[in-house]
């Protein structure tokens, strides 16, 4: 009895005492319930990474429907960009903001989709409800803070019996992660671990591992228990195992640190802030991308760390005021969001100079982007853009089906941009039927999940929506 009392004690002591805080996520992200899940994960190697472009990303600059002449100096007086100024899709209507040139190399190699007018009937243009239904998948549950992916997970076991299955690299776990099971949140990549290191951080991992060995009365507890210890100490030696802060991979045809996260690996750049090509605000970004990218490719032939899904997010796109034409708010996140999508292709795809030379993970993995809307199509009177509805998505991957999407005369034609209240560019594609494809044709999901995972999906007719974006 003595033991029992002192293992449920020296538990909780030991996390608040022993200097064991963990920089990034809740404890209880550590301790699941395997006794309510499936004893292992269906067999697969497919994995998906999301980035949430936070604020509702101005899809009409970013992706610019120069085919619609509405698209204008009269609609936009200081946002409008040129065809000149632009980059040609190659489609007589369609064109990228300049800021996004890096899309080219994976655009040209038919290895990224862009979707134009995405969205969600009867948006509010809330950001808190925004963000929330492309996060918890159910539209008529504005208030939901389970995630959509959180259910595709529990429904398809595909966490069970790896160290690090899922993760999420920002400052709080997101809604679209979240649920009676928590999932791994580094919230900080370069403190990610105990607070003290060896030999005091050798002898907690020693003491976690034998504490729930002798347990008395409890026998059928232990298998949870030190489930929940080793989880602890498993999660933290496979995260340490991968020395991300010295993982420096480097394009093949400029010599660029893919991920520029330090003045050190930051390319040099005379025209650019303080003569680096990107600015010191965007290290958090490159940081969390490299970390999650680095998941997929410490994966490759492991059968401990089994990382099938990352996520991470990039903040900032309220452009109210001072959105900026080629230079400002938007065309610096873009150019940050050009640069870490074609960065992540060239590391995933095993084709950058890197010491480490990891195999390609490129045709197992889908990574994509989301926004909760666009902004207005008129600019305001403060130099930006206000709330509106539809946006763009960027989609890449081995197993996409690369293009444009939504971005032509048929399926975007004249009026599209005032299509909703005069203001707002309308939906043509719902956001889940995008998901859903993706979770069902590149991650496996059964099709009988479809309503566990997107509930009212079949009733609101978007099977006709999905638009054939994963090759089969």
């Amino acid at each position: 009895m003595k033991r029992l009392i002192h293992a449920d004690h020296s538990r909780r002591t030991f996390l608040r005492g022993a200097g064991l805080t963990l920089a990034g996520f809740g404890l209880h992200s550590l301790f699941p319930t395997p006794f309510l899940r499936h004893a292992m994960a269906a067999a697969g190697d497919s994995k998906f990474m999301f980035i949430f472009l936070r604020g509702g990303n101005d899809g009409l600059n970013a992706v610019i429907p120069h085919g619609d002449a509405d698209y204008n100096t009269t609609n936009r007086p200081t946002l409008y960009i040129s065809p000149g100024n632009a980059v040609d899709l190659g489609n007589g209507f369609a064109s990228l903001h300049p800021a996004l040139s890096d899309l080219m190399d994976p655009f040209n190699a038919g290895d990224l989709a862009i979707l134009h007018r995405v969205g969600y009937a009867n948006s509010s243009h809330s950001h808190f409800d925004g963000q929330r239904i492309w996060e918890n998948g159910d539209p008529s549950q504005k208030h939901l803070f389970e995630g959509w992916l959180y259910r595709t997970i529990q429904a398809t076991a595909m966490d069970q019996g790896m160290d690090l299955p899922v993760m999420s690299v920002q400052g709080v776990q997101p809604t679209i992660l979240r649920g009676d099971t928590s999932y791994v949140n580094v919230a900080n990549p370069d403190t990610f671990d105990y607070l003290h290191s060896d030999p005091k951080r050798s002898k907690y991992a020693s003491a976690w591992r034998g504490l729930f060995q002798d347990l008395s009365g409890l026998e059928p507890y232990r298998p949870l228990l030190s489930d929940a210890g080793l989880k602890m100490v498993d999660t933290l030696d496979e995260y340490r195992s991968w020395d991300q802060q010295n993982w420096d991979p480097k394009d093949p045809d400029t010599g660029w640190s893919l991920f520029p996260v330090s003045d050190l690996t930051n390319p040099d750049d005379p025209g650019g802030p303080n003569g680096k090509k990107f600015s010191t605000t965007s290290y958090n970004f490159f940081r969390s991308l490299k970390v999650a990218t680095l998941a997929f490719l410490e994966d490759a032939g492991s059968t401990n760390n089994g990382t099938r899904i990352t996520g991470l997010e990039l903040g900032s796109f309220d452009t109210h005021t001072n959105q900026g034409n080629q230079n400002g708010t938007q065309p610096n996140l873009l150019n940050w969001l050009g640069y870490g999508l074609k960065s992540v292709r060239v590391a995933l795809s095993g084709a950058a100079t890197d010491p480490r030379n990891y195999p390609s993970v490129w045709n197992d993995t889908v990574v994509a982007t989301m926004s909760e809307f666009g902004r207005t199509s008129k600019e305001n009177g403060s130099l930006g853009t206000d709330h509106a509805n539809a946006s763009c998505m960027f989609m890449e991957g081995g197993p996409v089906t690369g293009g444009l999407y939504n971005l032509d005369g048929s399926t975007w034609p004249a009026g599209t941009m005032f299509d909703i209240n005069g203001r707002y560019v309308s939906p043509r594609t719902d956001y889940r039927s995008i998901f859903w494809e993706i979770m069902r044709d590149h991650m496996g999901v059964a099709p009988g999940s479809l309503e566990t995972v997107f509930p009212g999906y079949t009733a609101a007719g978007l099977v006709a929506q999905e638009p054939g974006i994963i090759q089969i």
